[in-house]
């Protein structure tokens, strides 16, 4: 399944992400009130991990584009992306406007976050991250770890 994920910063504070698969597309974006690599990065790890299901939030200004993934059959998962208008409103997935939806095996997903997070320490490094992300710093603990499960697992 052609899946591709692409995160950048794109200013002091703000970060896109764009995800492409064979039947849907989106671009979506997140703000500096939420740590959105480090999320991406952990949830890539809980799927690594054989989590069921795991839910975050890209936060915005307002609004919220929610991640829901959950493994859907052995060696699957199932990504949503939903849109909500108000920011931590906690409101149910099912009252968010479905953005994107794939499947793909968890290995594909997990190396496409660690790939997305090494192009940004290729390009700008830790301390530049930090400059452009400015509220948190590049999320180094989660991104080696996430290396480690990626080798562990049988592509």
């Amino acid at each position: 399944m052609l899946l591709n994920i692409e995160y950048r910063l794109t200013g002091i504070g703000w970060a896109s992400c764009k995800l492409v698969s064979e039947n849907s597309s989106c671009l979506i974006s997140a703000s500096y009130l939420s740590d959105a690599l480090y999320k991406l990065i952990s949830s890539a790890i809980s799927v690594c991990t054989g989590v069921n299901r795991i839910s975050f939030g890209f936060d915005e200004e307002p609004g919220e584009f929610r991640w829901i993934i959950k493994q859907s059959r052995i060696n699957e998962i199932e990504i949503e992306i939903r849109s909500f208008e108000e920011l931590w409103g906690g409101k149910p997935d099912e009252d968010g406007e479905v953005l994107f939806q794939t499947q793909c095996r968890p290995i594909t997903f997990a190396k496409l976050v660690y790939a997305t997070a090494q192009l940004i320490l290729e390009d700008i490094g830790e301390s530049g991250y930090l400059e452009k992300w400015h509220e948190h710093p590049f999320p180094s603990t989660e991104f080696r770890e996430l290396k480690r499960l990626i080798n562990k697992l049988p592509d």
